[in-house]
C-alpha cells in the first residue's frame, strides 16, 4: 500500500472568515477550503485523509499537494531548474548595438557611451555565431534581443542582423523571435511597416504621467514629449504588428505609483491578451520608503482594468536567460557577456573570447563555471515558495558570498498578500487564456 507525505512547497493563508487559499508551488496549482476542510488537510496525517474525504484526498494528490512518500520533491525541482539551464531547443543572442541612448534617465545604471555602434565587422561575426552555434548545437528556436543603451539608436545595424537571420531561419525551418528593450521614441512608420510580419516582442517603459516621465526622460531639447512618443509607438505596434508581446514596464517611485489612473486610461487601447504591466521599484530608493498602499494600490487598479501586473510574478518559467547555457551577449564593440545587469560592459568583466571569423565563443572557463554550478542556498531548498521560485541566480549569489539573499526581501509585501496577488494573477490570467480560445 502507498504511503504519502504532504507537500513541503505549500503556501497557505485564511483569506476571510470561513476560507483557506492554498497554492503548490511545486505543480503552480490552488485550492480553496473551508475551514472544516481545511481542518482536515493540516490535522489529519495523509495516509488518513482519504478515509476521512475521498474527495479531498484525490483532490490534493491530482493537484500535487500529497506525494508518494518516496517522491524526492526536492530534487524533482532542481532536475527542473538544471533542464532550464541546459536546454538546447533554442538560442538567445542578447545584442547591445550601442551604449548611447537619445534620453537621459536619472535612476539608470549604464554607462552612456556617446556615438558608439556596432561595427560592419561586429554584424558579420554576429551572422557567423548565428550560423557557426547552429551547426554545433542545432536549435530550434533563435530569439535575437536588441539592448543598449538605446537600441534603435543603430537600427542600420539591427536590421542588417534581423535579415539574415531571417533568412537564416527561413531556410533552417527554425522560428525566430525579435526582442527589443526600448524607449520606443525612435521607431517610426516604416520600421514598423518591416517590423510587421515578424513575432515580436517589446518591453516599453512609462516612468509615471506625461508630466512625470517627460521630467525623468528627456533630451537637451525640453520640448520633447517623450511620454507621448512612446504612446504613438504603442499604438503603432497594436496596429502594425499582430503576432507581439508587450511588457510595458513602469519604473516607480512613490510619485509614480499615485498617477496610476492616468497611465491607465492612457494605454487603455492595448489588447490585454498581448500585454502585461512590469511593476518594478527604481532601484536607488530603498525597499523601506515604498508607500505599500500605493503599491498594493497599484496592483489592484491593473486587475481591475484586466492589465495583468507582473510584480515579481511566480513561476518564473525557468531560470533567468542569462543562466541558460544556450545564450550569449554581444556588445557592440565585441566584447561577450551574459547579464545585462552588469556595472559595466569592460574587459574585467568579459567572459569569453570571440573568434570574428569563425563566430565561435570561447568562454573563459575561471569565470563561466560558476554561472551553471549548482549554488543554491540550503534555505531556498526547503522554503514553501522555491517551486516557483527557483532561488536566486548565481550572478547575484557570487556578488553576494556568505549572506543569504532571498527575492522576497525586494518585495515589501507579506506572504499573505503576495499569495493574494499571485491568486489574483492566475485567475485573470486564466480568463484572458479562454478568451483568447
Amino acid at each position: 500500500m502507498t504511503a504519502f507525505k504532504k507537500s513541503i512547497y505549500i503556501a497557505s493563508e485564511k483569506i476571510n472568515e470561513n476560507t483557506y487559499l492554498l497554492y503548490s508551488s511545486i505543480s503552480n496549482e490552488f485550492i480553496l477550503l473551508t475551514e472544516n476542510t481545511y481542518g482536515i488537510y493540516s490535522q489529519t496525517n495523509p495516509d488518513e485523509i482519504e478515509a476521512k474525504n475521498p474527495f479531498l484526498f484525490q483532490l490534493l494528490l491530482d493537484k500535487r499537494f500529497l506525494f508518494p512518500s518516496e517522491l524526492d520533491e526536492t530534487k524533482e525541482i532542481t532536475l527542473r531548474r538544471k533542464n532550464s539551464i541546459f536546454n538546447n531547443d533554442w538560442y538567445n543572442v542578447v545584442i547591445n548595438t550601442t551604449l548611447d541612448c537619445n534620453l537621459s534617465c536619472w535612476y539608470c545604471y549604464e554607462n552612456k557611451i556617446k556615438g558608439s555602434r556596432l561595427s560592419e565587422e561586429v554584424i558579420n561575426s554576429i551572422t557567423c555565431n548565428i550560423e557557426s552555434h547552429y551547426l554545433h548545437h542545432p536549435y530550434q528556436l533563435l530569439k535575437i534581443a536588441f539592448f543598449g543603451g538605446e537600441p534603435f539608436m543603430n537600427w542600420k545595424g539591427m536590421r542588417a542582423i534581423i535579415e539574415f537571420a531571417d533568412n537564416f531561419c527561413k531556410e533552417k525551418g527554425l522560428e525566430l523571435i525579435l526582442d527589443f528593450t526600448t524607449n520606443a521614441t525612435l521607431i517610426n512608420k516604416e520600421i514598423f511597416e518591416y517590423l510587421s510580419p515578424f513575432r515580436c516582442h517589446f518591453q516599453i517603459t512609462l516612468d509615471g504621467e506625461e508630466h512625470t516621465h517627460n521630467s525623468i526622460k528627456f533630451t537637451s531639447d525640453r520640448s520633447f514629449n517623450s511620454y507621448r512618443k512612446t504612446l504613438e509607438a504603442l499604438q503603432m505596434i497594436e496596429n502594425k504588428i499582430e503576432n507581439r508581446l508587450i511588457a510595458l514596464r513602469i519604473n516607480f517611485d512613490n510619485r509614480a505609483l499615485k498617477e496610476i489612473d492616468k497611465i491607465i486610461k492612457d494605454i487603455s487601447f492595448l489588447d490585454r491578451k498581448k500585454c502585461y504591466v512590469i511593476v518594478k521599484k527604481v532601484w536607488q530608493i530603498d525597499r523601506e520608503n515604498v508607500d505599500k498602499e500605493a503599491l498594493l494600490n497599484v496592483i489592484q487598479k491593473l486587475f481591475d482594468n484586466d492589465f495583468l501586473p507582473d510584480y515579481y510574478v511566480m513561476p518564473k518559467g525557468g531560470v533567468c536567460f542569462a543562466e541558460r547555457e544556450n545564450q550569449v551577449l554581444f556588445n557592440y564593440d565585441g566584447e561577450v557577456f551574459k547579464c545585462t545587469t552588469i556595472s559595466s560592459f569592460d574587459k574585467e568583466n568579459s567572459l569569453g573570447e570571440w573568434n570574428k571569423s569563425t563566430g565561435l565563443v570561447e568562454w573563459k572557463q575561471d569565470k563561466i563555471e560558476d554561472w551553471f554550478r549548482d549554488m543554491q542556498q540550503p534555505q531556498c531548498l526547503i522554503c514553501k515558495w522555491y517551486g516557483a521560485c527557483l532561488g536566486p541566480c548565481n550572478r547575484q549569489l557570487l556578488a553576494n558570498r556568505g549572506k543569504f539573499i532571498c527575492t522576497f526581501d525586494a518585495m515589501n509585501l507579506s506572504d499573505k498578500e503576495y499569495l493574494m496577488y499571485i491568486f489574483k494573477y492566475n485567475l485573470l490570467l486564466n480568463k484572458l487564456s479562454n478568451k483568447q480560445e
